[in-house]
């Protein structure tokens, strides 16, 4: 399922912004109220949007658009959660230790010329 971003208008001028995950959501960040951001958000918006700025045309839904990566890797370590696509796949390689031997000096023959 797709991680959506959107926001609230919390109190008299401010707004909130939460990732819906899993159908939990987890508080991004807060900010002034700004009409333009309500509009863009309100409905959400997919992670996969979030680096589309081609139909932005407002300058504070861009430079909130360039906070949410920062924002969304925090919780992502917060919370073990994969969001973004690059998390996805780094999650899914499968870590291996190294095939390393373990060097016993004392069972090699140490000879002098």
């Amino acid at each position: 399922m797709q991680a959506k971003i959107f926001c609230k208008t919390m109190a008299k001028g401010r707004q909130s912004f939460y990732v819906m995950v899993n159908e939990k959501a987890y508080f991004l960040f807060q900010q002034d109220y700004r009409s333009s951001n309500k509009k863009y958000f309100q409905n959400g918006i997919c992670v996969a949007e979030m680096n589309k700025y081609a139909g932005v045309h407002s300058t504070s839904v861009r430079k909130t658009l360039e906070k949410l990566p920062s924002f969304i890797r925090y919780i992502e370590k917060e919370y073990d959660v994969a969001i973004l696509n690059k998390t996805k796949e780094i999650s899914q390689k499968k870590k291996k230790g190294y095939k390393r031997q373990p060097f016993l000096w004392q069972q090699v023959d140490w000879q002098a010329a």
